[in-house]
């Protein structure tokens, strides 16, 4: 598998959060990088959700999560950016 390029990256959390949007009726999220995942008006089980199909999407099982958890990051104090950036990280070391 080839590694995940940010823009790929973005372009997939972006189909995700439209479909969050669809699927909770809410009008589109508007993504931009330094967004705070909180901050775009979603429910937190949706970004659990987000997380999982990003791992999901890229093959990465549980990686991102435990990512997550051993760098103490709260996904509530994350950005768009930081998870596009751990996504494409931890696809480089899994394609190391």
């Amino acid at each position: 598998m080839t590694p995940v390029s940010y823009d790929d990256a973005y372009k997939v959390m972006q189909e995700i959060f439209e479909d969050l949007a669809d699927d909770l009726g809410e009008d589109e999220i508007d993504l931009k990088p330094e967004s705070k995942v909180l901050d775009l008006g979603v429910e937190s089980i949706s970004l659990v959700y987000l997380i999982s199909e990003l791992q999901q999407n890229y093959g990465l099982g549980d990686q991102l999560f435990r990512k997550m958890r051993e760098e103490d990051q709260l996904l509530k104090d994350m950005t768009v950016d930081d998870i596009l950036k751990a996504v494409v990280a931890l696809s480089a070391r899994q394609n190391a």
